[in-house]
């Protein structure tokens, strides 16, 4: 019996410090978050990243894979309003925009900073096209620096 009280009173002790250690940990000071399109049927593909921090953000699009005569089209947008931010890489395959060392396209977020955002990328053929092998993903951005 005294061994079986023991492992409990240690297990007791080893979660109460696992749960200390977890309440002292800094809370996420940014968020980055990437998708990819669908492949075209030539084998190109487009990228969208996304990295918030504070009341900042950078959104980095490129084109990838074989070449295929389409751009790539990243959305940032926050959901619930009608906040986005879009960025086409239309230089090629292997051609990117934005980021953060391209300061042009980094900006603000709206205010309140923190909620759902939704980072998408597509395939596009001419500027004003229709989108297509898009994909997306969703996530919460706390606020926070």
């Amino acid at each position: 019996m005294r061994t079986a009280r023991l492992a409990v009173s240690a297990g007791g002790a080893a979660t109460g410090l696992a749960l200390t250690l977890l309440a002292a940990a800094p809370a996420s000071a940014y968020t980055d978050h990437t998708v990819y399109s669908e492949r075209s049927a030539k084998g190109g593909y487009g990228t969208s990243n996304a990295y918030l921090t504070g009341e900042y953000f950078w959104l980095r699009v490129c084109d990838r894979g074989t070449a295929d005569g389409y751009r790539a089209v990243g959305r940032l947008s926050k959901d619930g309003t009608s906040w986005s931010v879009t960025r086409h890489a239309a230089g090629g395959s292997g051609s990117c925009v934005g980021g953060a060392a391209d300061g042009a396209t980094s900006g603000f977020l709206p205010q309140p900073f923190h909620g759902n955002y939704t980072l998408t990328v597509c395939l596009r053929n001419t500027a004003s096209g229709a989108d297509f092998n898009c994909n997306d993903t969703a996530f919460y951005y706390d606020g926070s620096a």
